[in-house]
């Protein structure tokens, strides 16, 4: 498989992401708005999440980064002869990334048009997504190269090739 055009496909697709919210209509009301409590804070308007283009289009936008990020872990693990299994792990990764995200999102949404907040272990239920969720899922492919570095990525006779290059110099 070839990741550079996935890559690269993934990149036309953020840019167009970008124009769309650069050509659609700017939403009223949606920064820098004065807090009712305390005049020397500002905090965004009430309008944010309703912008449905906005609303679309940030959420494809994270999607997209998470994806490259995975995507340049695959690019960064191709060997001659392929990735090998450590795929079956970064896939594993990028779809419990991109689903606890979908979760994280949605939990704003649903925070973000209603007057009441549900909590979970003491934070709004969005934000523990993030720090429960999003903070965790990394360590799926962290556990992956810490067990199965010297099989996966690079083996003992690759380093003792790499440590034979070095002593000639």
């Amino acid at each position: 498989m070839d990741y550079f055009k996935w890559l690269l496909g993934v990149l036309i697709v953020l840019l167009l992401s970008i124009v769309a919210l650069w050509i659609g209509d700017e939403p009223a009301l949606i920064t820098g708005q004065v807090h009712p409590t305390y005049e020397t804070m500002r905090t965004s308007g009430s309008k944010v999440v309703a912008s449905e283009l906005g609303k679309w289009v940030g959420y494809l936008f994270g999607g997209l980064v998470i994806t490259i990020f995975v995507l340049t872990i695959f690019i960064g693990a191709k060997r001659k002869n392929g990735i090998g299994p450590i795929r079956y792990w970064l896939a594993a990764g990028l779809i419990a990334y991109l689903g606890t995200y979908h979760l994280t999102i949605m939990a704003y949404w649903k925070y973000a048009g209603s007057d009441t907040t549900t909590y979970f272990l003491g934070l709004p239920s969005a934000t523990a997504w993030v720090i429960y969720g999003l903070w965790s899922v990394p360590i799926i492919t962290t556990m992956a190269y810490v067990f199965k570095f010297d099989e996966w990525i690079i083996s003992p006779q690759e380093i003792k090739r790499f440590e034979e290059l070095v002593k000639e110099d």
